[in-house]
């Protein structure tokens, strides 16, 4: 049975001494303060869930980093090194607010594909949002043996971004599109 891993992005993680909680970026709506790590957090158990919902036969673990169980980025890296695919979902920030849109990274060839079809079920479930493309760069999370990706699903910081991003029907599109293009992925051979 092919492991799939969902990493929800941020939380808490293990400091000398102690844990901490990492927010992740931070957004506004008005007077309302939206973290990226609790958005990353529904995200990330949305997809687990349609993966388990519509493909029993893959062994889906869901990771999120909580106060009883915080991790560090390289026991997220380490989790599971023979899963067949790792997502990292996160959420972009940038100090110019009009900063916007989705994009997917990768750091090793092997991720190349798994990258391009999770890009492809966003393009389907975020079709109204700028595609800022496919990129790789040597990211810590996706520095793995199998398959890996991290989907940077929105700017936090854009009001536009997370409006739509903070929306039930748009985590369901995600959720569902990533569900058949991991699914698809992983069943390919």
């Amino acid at each position: 049975m092919a492991i799939v891993v969902i990493d929800a992005g941020h939380g808490y993680k293990p400091v000398k001494g102690g844990v901490v909680y990492d927010p992740g970026a931070i957004g506004y709506l008005g007077q309302a303060q939206y973290r990226e790590a609790d958005i990353t957090a529904q995200y990330a158990n949305s997809i687990a869930y349609m993966l388990r919902t519509l493909y029993p036969a893959l062994d889906t673990r869901l990771l999120i980093s909580t106060a009883a169980n915080p991790l560090g980025l390289q026991q997220r890296r380490r989790y599971e090194p023979s899963a067949a695919a790792f997502v990292s979902v996160h959420l972009n920030a940038a100090e110019n607010k009009n900063a916007h849109g989705y994009e997917t990274w990768y750091s090793r060839e092997r991720s190349a594909g798994l990258a391009q079809a999770c890009h492809a079920a966003l393009q389907r479930a975020l079709a109204g949002m700028l595609d800022r493309g496919v990129k790789q760069k040597g990211l810590t999370v996706c520095q793995r043996e199998q398959p890996s990706v991290l989907l940077e699903l929105g700017f936090i910081t854009n009001e536009s971004d997370l409006r739509t991003l903070l929306l039930r029907e748009t985590r369901a599109r995600v959720a569902r599109e990533l569900a058949h293009a991991i699914a698809a992925f992983v069943q390919q051979d």
